[in-house]
């Protein structure tokens, strides 16, 4: 819907001269400071089990050849002065717990650093195998066994052409496809992208992205700001027994909390938006801290302000609004506040001179909302020192309005779209947390969600407009879980799990068994396994879909659907190599079962929803439809340590179906393979200062489709499709290169940072999908974005 907003050269030429200045003014500044410009690292350092502080921990900072160090005190703070600014490399050890490294560390004159690790606790035995963690990038396992990815702030910016987005950032993980250059949609291992989860400090919600449309779980700008996320995780497969009702990953994402000691302030301009963040702490006396950023569009403030766009009436407004306050107390626990949310529109009026555009028809107006958001609170209390419980209360909610009207033409508008849905759910939900020993260790919690709805959307058939939604109520998902982590030792560690819900819609529910295993074979490598089943509602346009009698009432026919079921298995081994080189590889297997299909002999699979834009439309659908998705991926990597980091993943797959017709087919997602290589390097200029170099290069299959038939839509005056023949024709393969170059300063106090992002830098002509003319009776193919710049520039102080 707005791939033409991010094509357009006149948009990067126009931010581009406004961050000129900033640029010059970076520039222009001296190189090295009289004095050695430091900063300050500090945190909590915290056991990874009961989550209680650990006391007595040696924190030592390694940088330009000299160390620095302290101990944690009884609250598990710490804090080291005087650290030169760059990239360092932190270690962590207690006599009690398994140590930590933290190499590519950075640290900037404007913001202090902080981190807050969690040590796992080490098992004596008088045989025990000891497990030396090499300078490695640490990954806290947590309670997952296999496909999990733990991620920071400075992970989602370092990537070329990630647009400081998480789910773009993950796309360069083994098993995720995202060919979409306009939008933030991810395949994990052959899965739509409504199999995803969102998560958000405890709370799953709704699509956390601009102009997403309603059960979508992407969109073309992210509202997540990666200036406020604290470390987060992602999960592709078999995930532990906390997470459920999805089928495909996971987005486990957490805020982090403002700094307790200081004042500080972020700016930050460029493609996705001004902004502007402030953190600090309430008062000197007191350890509670806020933490705010908000974001608004580049485009719709240059609008605003009377500068020429070049785009015409498309114009992209958005913004967006994270914030969490943290409170802790000495006896009554500690109490957050949080919430993201964001507000966007963009109207695309019908233009003659664009007849190749498929999201802006020349023969139609298309004006499209869409706002989103949770907010909540949170009270975490111990109740004793190895058992501690959370509740979590809040509001989530999402709004998609769309108006679509055709032109004739004489450009009159003739109403053809109509769609005004709002979802929304109040969620509480208590978790408790047990460390009974070294050994073991014991996650329950239960899960409340009081999900409302009012969803109304027609379309022109004939010569008015037919209801399809029409419905306003509500519901509740019901879910609880209990995840036990038993080690057996050092070496062997056991997590299983049972997860149940329960709809109250149409009283469907499920219980799901979840297993895996970790097995430290040697110092350096390790063997993993597990098997997880996972449930997931349909999306609840689905289940309200009006079909109209021949009496001109209507029924939903979709009404008693079930969960679509999925049971995954996955096992890896992870190898540490020389130089801080590290590989991983898994294979995993993955069977789906009681997936929505017609109930007439046909091709359809809910499995390819979200494919297409747009509301689903079938009715009398059934759960007895099948799917299969299997593979191989193998990640290597290097990460930043001697000026320099590398990663490579590959993913070799296929994603198969059954519809009701009993033939095996591709499904909308089945590339079958996809090749990411990412590199960097950064050289210090002066004592304080950086220069950086990343690049990135992707090679897939190209996306499937299902091929247009000439005749018949030339007759029909429509797009007419090969529907019995689904997804067999596939686009040539998709090749993109991204590379960034950043600068950063370091002054006093003051931190500056700019990049010039470098999108498609050889403007491959990726094919993205096809349509039907019926003006000119041809098939047109749209491409995907050329060759795109991106500049950005941030400021810390």
């Amino acid at each position: 819907m707005t791939q033409k907003f991010f094509r357009n050269s006149n948009m990067g030429s126009l931010i581009a001269r406004l961050c000129l200045t900033a640029i010059l003014a970076v520039a222009v500044q001296s190189e090295v400071l009289a004095q050695a410009v430091t900063q300050t690292i500090r945190g909590i350092i915290t056991d990874q089990q009961s989550k209680q502080p650990v006391a007595n921990a040696v924190v030592e900072v390694m940088a330009n050849g000299s160390k620095q160090g302290t101990v944690s005190d009884a609250d598990g703070s710490y804090a080291v002065d005087g650290v030169p600014v760059g990239r360092v490399t932190v270690h962590i050890s207690h006599m009690s717990y398994g140590e930590q490294w933290m190499p590519d560390v950075v640290v900037a004159s404007g913001k202090e650093t902080i981190l807050n690790p969690e040590l796992l606790e080490k098992i004596q035995e008088h045989k025990e195998l000891v497990v030396t963690a090499k300078k490695v990038k640490v990954t806290e396992k947590q309670m997952a066994t296999v496909s999990d990815h733990i991620f920071n702030a400075e992970d989602t910016r370092r990537y070329a052409g990630s647009r400081n987005d998480v789910a773009r950032m993950a796309g360069n993980f083994a098993g995720v496809v995202t060919n979409n250059d306009s939008r933030n949609d991810i395949i994990i291992r052959g899965n739509a992208p409504t199999g995803l989860l969102w998560r958000v400090e405890g709370v799953d919600v709704f699509n956390p992205n601009h102009f997403g449309q309603s059960g979508a779980t992407g969109g073309p700008v992210s509202m997540i700001n990666n200036n406020v996320l604290d470390k987060s995780a992602f999960y592709t497969g078999a995930f532990p027994a906390q997470f459920g009702n999805a089928t495909a990953g996971v987005f486990d994402l957490q805020l982090r909390e403002g700094n307790v000691k200081k004042r500080e302030f972020t700016g930050q301009m460029g493609l996705t938006g001004f902004e502007l963040g402030a953190e600090g702490y309430f008062s000197k006396s007191s350890k509670a801290s806020y933490l705010v950023d908000y974001r608004y569009s580049v485009p719709a403030l240059l609008k605003a302000l009377g500068v020429p766009m070049g785009t015409g009436n498309a114009i992209p407004k958005y913004q967006d609004l994270s914030f969490k306050i943290a409170i802790p107390t000495n006896k009554a626990g500690k109490f957050t506040l949080f919430g993201v949310g964001g507000l966007s529109n963009i109207d695309f009026k019908g233009d003659i001179k664009d007849t190749a555009n498929f999201y802006n028809d020349p023969f139609s107006n298309l004006y499209f909302k869409s706002n989103s958001g949770v907010a909540g609170a949170s009270h975490t209390y111990f109740l004793s020192n190895n058992t501690s419980l959370r509740t979590v209360a809040a509001v989530t909610g999402t709004q998609v309005k769309t108006i679509q009207d055709s032109l004739n033409d004489a450009r009159d508008a003739f109403a053809t779209y109509r769609e005004h849905t709002n979802e929304w759910k109040y969620v509480v939900s208590e978790t408790i947390n047990t460390k009974f020993s070294a050994k073991d260790r014991l996650t329950a919690g239960a899960t409340a969600d009081d999900i409302h709805y009012s969803l109304a959307d027609s379309n022109r058939s004939d010569a008015a407009l037919k209801q399809l939604h029409q419905e306003k109520g509500s519901t509740q998902l019901l879910q609880a879980y209990a995840q036990w982590q038993h080690r057996f030792n050092d070496a062997i560690t056991l997590n299983t799990g049972l997860y149940a819900q329960y709809l109250t819609l149409n009283n469907t529910y499920a219980v799901e068994p979840r297993i895996g295993m970790r097995y430290q074979v040697s110092p350096s490598g390790a063997f993993t396994l597990a098997y997880g089943r996972h449930s997931q509602m349909q999306n609840l346009m689905l289940y309200f879909l009006r079909t109209q009698q021949p009496d001109g009432s209507y029924i939903e026919t979709n009404h008693n659907l079930g969960f679509t079921t999925s049971d995954h298995f996955v096992s890896g081994w992870e190898q540490s190599l020389a130089g801080s080189w590290h590989y991983k590889a898994e294979v995993y297997y993955q069977a789906l079962s009681n997936v929505p299909v017609n109930s007439y002999a046909s091709s359809f699979s809910a499995l390819n929803l979200g494919a297409e834009y747009g509301n689903p439309t079938e009715d009398g659908l059934v759960n007895k439809g099948t799917g299969t998705n299997y593979g191989a991926e193998l990640t290597i990597d290097k990460p930043f340590s001697r000026g320099y980091y590398v990663m490579a993943t590959a993913s070799l797959f296929q994603s198969l179906y059954k519809g009701s017709d009993g033939i095996e087919h591709n499904t909308a997602y089945n590339n079958h393979y996809v090749v990411n290589v990412l590199g960097g390097k950064e050289w210090k200029v002066g004592k304080a200062n950086a220069i950086c170099i990343d690049a990135k290069m992707t090679v897939a299959g190209g996306k499937r489709y299902t091929e247009i038939s000439l005749p018949a839509s030339v007759a029909a005056h429509t797009a007419v499709y090969f529907n019995d023949k689904p997804y067999e024709e596939q686009f040539n393969d998709y090749f993109r290169t991204d590379v960034k170059l950043t600068y950063r300063r370091n002054g006093n106090k003051v931190m500056q940072e700019i990049y010039l992002d470098l999108q498609n830098i050889t403007n491959s002509q990726n094919a993205f999908r096809q349509g039907f003319d019926n003006r000119a009776n041809v098939i047109r193919t749209q491409n995907q974005l050329g060759f795109t710049p991106s500049i950005n520039y941030r400021i810390q102080f």
